[in-house]
């Protein structure tokens, strides 16, 4: 190379660098520069204004086919009999010897949304049942001795019968704390 031509390529390097530095210069009395604003502030829509970038012209875009939310623990919802018998067979408490249930909270839990209906002890005598609610059936002998704790939780979830779904009013961890206040009934119960 000659020297003509590395002195001009170093000038030109050495005045780019002292460009950029007095660009970016940080000086308190002034505000920086700022390139690419809109990486900053992007330009908002409202959902339900029209949107000429989009398809359809809809801001307000339908979520991905098979994404679920973040925090969001996808559960057996199916309402039929073969979501009762999968949720059986795939539910299972996160509550065990390893990560024990905090006994107070899930008797909180069921004393607010259970026991209007089912009663202190589980016995199917609660107060509503005093109204006109139909009795609900004992969770401390027959059939709900032998349910997995997955079906319970299907019942919880999506209502049976007479029982309304609680998806809405109760968190998935106190459901599973309720079951495991129940299951803690049960083997107290003579």
């Amino acid at each position: 190379m000659k020297w003509w031509l590395t002195l001009s390529v170093a000038s030109v390097l050495s005045a780019g660098t002292v460009a950029a530095g007095l660009a970016f210069e940080r000086r308190p009395d002034v505000r920086n520069r700022r390139y690419f604003p809109d990486m900053a502030r992007s330009f908002a829509s409202d959902g339900q204004e029209p949107n000429a970038f989009l398809p359809h012209g809809q801001t307000a875009q339908a979520p991905v086919s098979g994404t679920i939310p973040r925090g969001y623990e996808p559960l057996a919802s199916d309402p039929s009999v073969h979501g009762y018998v999968l949720a059986g067979h795939e539910l299972v408490s996160p509550f065990g010897p390893a990560h024990p249930a905090d006994m107070l909270r899930a008797r909180t839990v069921f004393e607010t949304y259970c026991m209007v209906c089912h009663g202190p002890n589980a016995e199917g005598d609660g107060p509503a049942t005093r109204h006109g609610f139909p009795h609900p059936p004992s969770l401390l002998f027959g059939k709900a001795l032998n349910m997995k704790d997955g079906h319970i939780f299907h019942i919880v979830t999506n209502g049976f019968r007479h029982m309304p779904s609680y998806a809405s009013q109760i968190e998935p961890e106190d459901r599973w704390l309720a079951i495991a206040y129940v299951r803690e009934l049960q083997t107290r119960a003579p």
